[in-house]
């Protein structure tokens, strides 16, 4: 594996659990600790279920970069279509806060090494 295979992964890989961890803040905040959060235009006096649905978001899009970092591991042949997919489900990130917004740009920077590097073979 070489330097910018390694690079991809890790920030990949750091940029998921990044962005896990944010959703899960978010949640045990917005569960647990509504009135730390400035009131959402739309909801009841800040109802968790805004809260709720942003951490699941955040959820999501943790565990989709997560996946694509761990396939781009298991099958690097893929590593365009991963590329892709690690930087697409890092923007929804920042719903969430993006992964104290440095898994945002982590994500993004991974899927693009991803997407650019280079095989020995190609």
């Amino acid at each position: 594996m070489s330097r910018i295979e390694k690079r991809a992964l890790t920030l990949s890989l750091m940029a998921g659990i990044l962005i896990v961890c944010n959703a899960v803040a978010v949640g045990v905040a917005g569960a647990y600790f509504p009135w730390i959060f400035p009131i959402l235009p739309g909801s009841d006096n800040n109802a968790t279920v805004p809260f709720a649905t942003i951490a699941a978001i955040g959820l999501i899009c943790g565990v989709l970069v997560l996946l694509g970092a761990i396939m781009l591991l298991i099958k690097p042949e893929k590593r365009k279509a991963l590329g892709i997919w690690i930087a697409l489900f890092s923007i929804p990130s920042v719903i969430t806060g993006g992964g104290f917004v440095i898994g945002f740009i982590l994500g993004i920077i991974g899927g693009i090494k991803a997407f650019r590097w280079e095989s020995l073979g190609s």
